[in-house]
């Protein structure tokens, strides 16, 4: 997550959105805003109370890390973690390039 904060950070400007979503049914509320409080995350995380979006999104593993273009389809993915931060650069770069 810190590193996706600095991501989020530096290219935001740029137009990077970055989105999280908690499975909060392996979760409670209050640990999710716990842990976006401490970690100081100011992107916007959402939550999949019933596993919605793990199900339509086919997701198996966590965590996901899902590159979505400006269209909304998936250009990459990258299952587990944590990600280097120059892989996240990377693929963030490429994705505001393409777009």
């Amino acid at each position: 997550m810190p590193a996706l904060q600095r991501l989020y950070r530096d290219y935001q400007d740029d137009g990077l959105v970055v989105l999280s979503v908690n499975t909060t049914n392996q979760n409670n509320l209050s640990d999710v805003e716990e842990f976006v409080r401490s970690r100081n995350i100011n992107f916007p995380v959402l939550l999949d109370m019933d596993g919605n979006i793990s199900t339509i999104y086919q997701n198996q593993a966590l965590p996901t890390t899902f590159f979505i273009d400006r269209n909304g389809i998936i250009r990459d993915r990258v299952i587990g973690g944590p990600i280097s931060e120059a892989l996240l650069k990377i693929k963030a770069e490429k994705l505001l390039e393409n777009n």
